[in-house]
């Protein structure tokens, strides 16, 4: 039943294409972001740049989250309610948009570390002799997309609680007169 929910939410993810595509794009861009301040605060601890740009992106972040979760329940609150008008609980409509959320950030993150070892490929092949100097580690980017997953689940329980609030008749209301 679950992957069978995944599968519609992927589904449903990609027949949005505008909004999935700009809001894959601003994950990737602030996990980048969160992993190069991570990784000038490794480096440079007493650069206090570094630690104003990782709360700028985390908080960023937070907001992109939440205001993603508002807004996929927003437009589909009228495929919501048709999906509780044909009996689907609300734990099941709460997995589908869970599985929207959160392939959206899988999205984000996979591109940032495919452009990250393409990044780091480009420059061995330039100049294999020299020491390669990644932009950013893995490790970083590993942990910033980590507390994003913290963000997404905090963005999924704000969707819950929309979720909760959509009734079936609006599915049944009349459009237009």
């Amino acid at each position: 039943m679950a992957f069978r929910l995944f599968k519609k939410s992927v589904m449903m993810v990609l027949r949005e294409k505008k909004q999935f595509i700009v809001f894959c794009l601003m994950y990737t861009f602030l996990i980048f972001w969160t992993s190069y301040s991570i990784e000038l605060v490794i480096k440079t601890p007493s650069l206090g740049l570094a630690s104003t740009s990782f709360f700028m992106a985390l908080g960023v972040g937070i907001f992109l989250s939440l205001l993603y979760a508002w807004l996929i329940v927003r437009r589909n609150s009228k495929t919501i309610a048709t999906l509780k008008c044909i009996g689907w609980t609300n734990k099941d409509i709460n997995s589908l948009i869970s599985g929207f959320i959160l392939f959206t950030t899988f999205m984000g993150f996979f591109i940032i570390v495919e452009v990250l070892f393409h990044y780091a490929a480009f420059f061995v092949y330039i100049n294999p002799t020299s020491p390669t100097v990644p932009l950013v580690n893995l490790l970083p980017v590993f942990v910033t997309f980590t507390i994003f997953l913290f963000f997404q689940i905090l963005a999924i329980l704000l969707a819950n609680r929309k979720i909760l609030k959509v009734r079936p008749i609006i599915a049944l209301k009349r459009v237009g007169v």
